[in-house]
This record gives C-alpha cells, structure tokens and sequence, in this order.
C-alpha cells in the first residue's frame, strides 16, 4: 500500500488523544464498607462492569474514528500496474478527421473526443509535462517543446473543430513518441482520443522506438454504420467539347450493413442543377451511376456530385472541374500533299460543327522555324533527312513543345528520318527503338492486344466487349513497323505480336503518343480503317486536353502546379468560399512551380494570373466513409508493429469517467473512500453505544 498524501500520516497520533483522555480519568478510589449498602454490592459490581465496557468500546470507537479520517486523507492506494511516479510525460493525440463527426447515441462523436482530451490535458499539471496533437495537423505539432501547463492545452482542445483533414494514427504517434524521446522524465505515455476507426490500423510505422513508453487507447462508444458517400466520379469520355453531350460516371459506396435503394445523386456544374438520378447499393458495395450533360461554354468548368444526408456530412459530395474545349489549333509535319494526308482528312472528318479542328500543314524545314504559340497539338508524319544536325534542332523543338504543355502525335517514319524519330521517342521517355519489323503483305501482323480499360478508349467500345472482340473488329494489318522497347511508365494502349503499335505518355506538362507504323498504306491497313479518324481525334483532343487538365487532391495532401512558360511573379488562389490569397511561385528553369500544403478545405480552388492558370478539386479521402470501428485485438496487434509492449497498451472507454480509469490503472485502487466509510461507521456507532444505558 502507498500513500499518495503521506504527510497527513502525521495526524494519527490525533488518534491517541481518547486513549489519553482515558488513562486521566482513572482514579484510584479508598474502599469504604458501611453494612447500610453490603445488600447493594451485588448490584453495583454488575452495573461497574456495564460501565467499564461502555467505555471501552467508546474507547476502541473513537480511536478507530480518528484513524480511519486521518488515513482517508492521507489517500492510501493499492498499488497500480503504472506506479505513482506524479512527473511524467505524456502527450495527447486527438482525432479531429472527417469521421468524429458522425453521431451515436450520445451525440456528435467530436464533443465526447474534445471533454475526454481536455479532461486529461486538464490533469496534467504541477510538475508534469505535457503535449497535444491534432491528428489532422501533426506535422505542426510533432517537434514542439512538451509544456507544464496542461490547462491552456486543454483550452486549445476545448476551441478546436474536426477537420475535413485525414488524419494519420502512425504519423501522428510517431511524433509523440520523437516529442517524448525529448523528455528527461522517466515516465511517459501516449493518450490517443479517437473513434478508433479500422482504416487507421491496417498499417503501423515508426521512426522511434517506443521504449518504456506506454499508450492508452481510448474510444469513443460506437456510431450508427449506415453511411453512403460518393467515393469517386470520372468522365465517361475524358475530354469535353463544348456544346456536345458529356457523361460523369459516379461511384456510390455503401460503407453500412444494410442494402439501401432509390439513393438520389444529383449533379451540379458552376453551382446550377442539371442532372439527377438514382441508384441501388447492396450492404458494403459500391455501385456507379451516369449522370448526362451538356456544356456549351468552353473554358474551366466546376462540377459536385452530391447525395442527400446521411450519417457523414462531409463524404455526401464529390467535387471535381474540368476544361471544355471548342476547337484546336493542330500542325501537322507532313511531306504529303493535302488530299493524301490520312491524319488530315480524319482531322477534318468531326461530325459536330460546333467543334472546329483548325489545321495547318508544314513539311519538317518549315516546322524548325514555325511559332507555335497558341499551336495545341503538333501530328509529326515526316522528318528530317539532311544532316544530324537538322535531326537535333527538330527533335528538340517536338519535345520542347510537349514538354511545354502541348500535345504530340507521332508516326514512325516510312523512309528515312529514323534518327530523328528514335531521338524524339527516347528523348520525350516513351522508350527505344530496338529495330525494324517488315513482313510485307504476306507476312503482316495484327493487332492482338487492347487495353480497352484505359481512359484513353473510354466511350469508344462497349463495356461488354472483351479485347479479343474488339481486336477481331478493327481486322488491322501491319506490313511494317518499328520495334519498340517501351518505357516502364509509358501505356502501352494497343500492341501487335506482343510489341508496342500505340503508346502514350505524359512528357513535362503535356501529352504525347507514338504509332510505331507510318501514316500510310504501305506500312499498314490502319489509315483505311473506320477506327483510324475515332484514334487521331481522341488523341487529339486528348493530348491538348492534359495542359489544362484540373489537379484532384484529398484534403490536405500536398500538391505543386508547375507553369512552363515562366513569367509569372504572383498569381492569386481563389479559395471555394472566394478568398483570394496570393501565390508566389519558386523558379527551376524557366519554370514557375507553385507548391500548395494547406488546402484543408473541400472545394475547388482556383489559380489565376489573372486568367485561369489551373483547378485544384479537394475531397474528403474515402477511407474516412467507413465508421466501422477496430476490435480490440486489431488494436493490440497495431501497437505491438509500432513496437510496444503489449504490458504497455491499454483500451479505455473515452467517457466521463475515463479519468478514474486513468488514474486507477495509473495509481491504483485509491482507499480514501473505504476509510471515510469506516469513520462514518464508527461514528454512528460510538452515538448508539454512549446512549447505553448502563444500570
């Protein structure tokens, strides 16, 4: 047993006072017989032994009284797993993600989180050390310097918000546990106050060893798992032309245990209702549904799909932005004449007369000198065939251009003008060319292979056709073509006897994709195909589309926008709610990088110079959808992979009386109580005896 207020022992010798009083009153009396009383001896021997034992026991009452006050006071404890060391180090991790917004039955999850916090930072005080860390901005506690002054941090917990920041368990652990490693106290502990969702525990790093360090999880009762939320949204068709039909394909997820019909999704685009639908989703599926729409303006566009209430506010919408394109300006690199150029008449075969692909042809001498300012995608057919450093000076100006923000389209060469074609390929990192294939008519080969789920092709085949189907149905013959080695992180989107015929790439801020045949009919059958003016005009608009294509982040990630063309000084970021707050981009190069680390907000953010540079949507990560809760021996086994001892991890409650749980498993059984008890009961006890009557 150990005393928490030892000092207060000193008043036991108070407990001695009734002995003493006792002992005084004890006279020794000279016995006088008269023969009047000897009949009442008898009577008075009885009634003497009444009176000794009334005072003995008022004796043993009063002392007992006295003793069990002072020991109440002094708080004698059993002693706890923890000790009773009172200096120690501890730091407080408070989850303030999307999720602690959700409601049980108590209320809001946030309000239980932010009292139990506040609570325990509360307690630590007079000689004690202590931190705070918000899971959602641990990075700008992690290495602050442990306070004494436990109150103001819970002041901080108590006018702090959630955030629609995900917040990161390990991350947020391991800078307690570099905080502590700072700490000269001995004693040190991690409280981490959370909702203890399951997507935080399936995996566990960190940097510093948790030695003798221990960790108090305490969670918050359970939420209601019936949430839905709208995990993604993609387009149909990746790029957008104005004033023609457009689809968003969006996923629903239902993160609860029941299956939920008739969900309403609605689709909003620059703050306006244009398109509604509805959708089933069985119990922990997801389902996607197409919402259609048609913008006629081009430009930067911002769009929300959104479902009504549900148990998480902040995953009901989903914001993304995109860029309408009405028209392009194209330079094709042709030695052709223009009623034989295949890649000219498929330009110039789009259906849609609202859309226009302006053209202009240049034999590759003209190209090295032409501006291509205001130029959005440059179709190389022809090369070079001088000199060396002719192949130079054209090669850089292809890759400079994509590089710069462009789209580019390459053929391999027919005759001559490989020098340069293998220079491009390799130089904009697509890959090498290996050699030559030349079968002739005899010996062509065919396509075998479509990567039909690349967002490329999407829109193009029917989601129920497999790539062996589709294959069969383009019949295309190849008679000769360059051998590709492809580059790891280029797409290879169609191949031939397992070697690269269309691959794509991003270069720099644009886009580029190569044909490994020749934009004729004597390499190949594929300019005569139906397919071959579906191919150019999606890689087209495609190529041109990826310079103004918006950025997607979750909340709080960070995220850089890089300008090719420089000059800029400052630009302004228009928050969702309209602030404007000034961007001074760093330069590499000739290049203006803008570095973005705090858009912790949900919205879309725009940059402007003052036209617009780039969108930036921010959502909530999906993982924050699913409340389901981890079990206590996924806990467990997530602290023993950051390495504590399992003796050093332990699972409270995060209520109101989480303190007396702390303080027990920390203290021990606290015994004041029982001696307060006791005294009271000796008390009433000593009242009935000193009322006894005695004769």
């Amino acid at each position: 047993m150990t005393f928490l207020n030892p000092l207060v022992l000193i008043g036991l010798v108070a407990a001695g006072i009734p002995i003493l009083i006792h002992l005084l009153q004890l006279k020794k009396l000279r016995q006088v017989d008269f023969s009047s009383i000897r009949f009442l001896k008898e009577i008075q021997h009885a009634s003497a032994r009444r009176v000794k034992l009334r005072d003995y026991l008022l004796l043993i009452l009063r002392t007992l009284a006295i003793a069990s006050i002072v020991m109440a006071f002094s708080r004698p404890a059993i002693k706890g797993f923890l000790g009773t060391n009172p200096r120690t180090s501890s730091v407080v991790i408070v989850d303030n993600s999307p999720s602690t917004t959700a409601r049980n039955e108590y209320g809001e999850i946030w309000s239980q989180i932010r009292v139990t916090a506040a609570a325990i930072l509360g307690s630590r005080s007079h000689g004690n050390a202590a931190g705070l860390i918000l899971t959602s901005r641990w990075s700008d506690t992690a290495g602050t310097v442990l306070t004494t002054d436990g109150k103001l941090l819970a002041t901080r917990v108590v006018r702090s918000q959630p955030s629609e920041v995900s917040g990161s368990y390990s991350a947020s652990i391991d800078g307690a546990l570099r905080e502590l490693s700072n700490s000269g106290f001995a004693d040190k502990e991690i409280y981490l106050v959370g909702d203890m969702q399951k997507s935080e525990f399936a995996a566990a790093a960190a940097t510093v060893q948790p030695a003798n360090t221990r960790i108090f999880f305490l969670r918050t009762e359970k939420s209601p798992n019936d949430n839905l939320s709208v995990s993604s949204v993609k387009f149909v068709n990746p790029v957008v032309v104005a004033n023609s039909a457009s689809q968003v394909e969006a996923t629903v997820t239902n993160n609860g245990g029941s299956d939920k019909s008739g969900i309403v999704v609605s689709l909003y685009l620059d703050g306006r209702k244009v398109a509604q639908s509805s959708v089933d989703a069985p119990a922990g599926l997801s389902k996607s549904v197409r919402l259609s729409f048609t913008e006629p303006a081009s430009g930067y566009h911002t769009g929300v799909v959104q479902l009504d209430d549900n148990s998480l506010q902040d995953d009901n919408r989903y914001y993304f932005s995109f860029y309408a394109i009405r028209g392009l300006n194209v330079v094709i690199v042709s030695s052709a004449d223009n009623e034989g150029d295949y890649v000219l008449s498929a330009a110039q075969a789009v259906m849609d007369t609202s859309t226009v692909i302006d053209t202009k042809v240049a034999t590759p001498s003209q190209f090295v000198y032409s501006n291509l300012a205001g130029v959005d995608v440059v179709v190389v057919e022809s090369y070079p065939a001088n000199s060396a450093s002719s192949d130079a000076e054209f090669a850089s100006k292809v890759e400079r251009f994509a590089r710069n923000g462009g789209g580019v389209i390459l053929f391999a060469p027919s005759v001559g003008g490989a020098a340069s074609f293998n220079s491009i390929v390799k130089g904009m990192g697509i890959g090498s060319v290996s050699g030559e294939f030349s079968g002739g008519k005899s010996g062509f080969m065919s396509l075998d292979r479509i990567d039909a789920n690349n967002s490329f092709f999407s829109g193009i085949f029917s989601s129920n056709e497999s790539p062996d189907q589709i294959s069969n149905q383009l019949l295309t013959k190849i008679y000769s073509a360059a051998v590709i080695r492809s580059n790891p992180f280029a797409h290879t989107l169609m191949s031939a006897s397992a070697s690269p015929f269309l691959l794509s790439r991003e270069v720099g801020n644009g886009y580029a994709f190569v044909v490994a045949c020749a934009a004729d009919t004597s390499s190949s059958n594929f300019t005569e195909s139906p397919f071959f003016p579906v191919v150019i005009q999606r890689a087209l608009f495609y190529s041109a589309a990826v310079s103004r294509r918006p950025i997607q982040i979750y909340a709080g990630e960070e995220v850089q926008y890089v300008y090719p063309a420089g000059g800029i000084k400052a630009a302004a970021l228009i928050s969702p709610g309209g602030n404007r707050t000034e961007a001074v981009p760093r330069y590499v190069g000739s290049e203006a990088r803008f570095d973005f680390k705090d858009l912790a907000a949900s919205g879309t953010y725009t940059l402007v110079d003052p036209d617009t540079l780039c969108m930036i949507s921010v959502n909530v990560d999906p993982r924050e959808s699913d409340l389901s809760q981890a079990s206590d021996a996924e806990i467990v086994s997530y602290a023993r992979k950051l390495g504590f001892s399992e003796k050093n991890v332990y699972i409270l409650d995060a209520d109101k009386n989480a303190m007396a749980s702390i303080d027990k498993l920390r203290l021990g059984d606290d015994l004041s109580s029982f001696f307060a008890a006791a005294a009271l009961i000796f008390l009433v006890a000593e009242i009935f005896v000193s009322r006894m009557k005695t004769i």
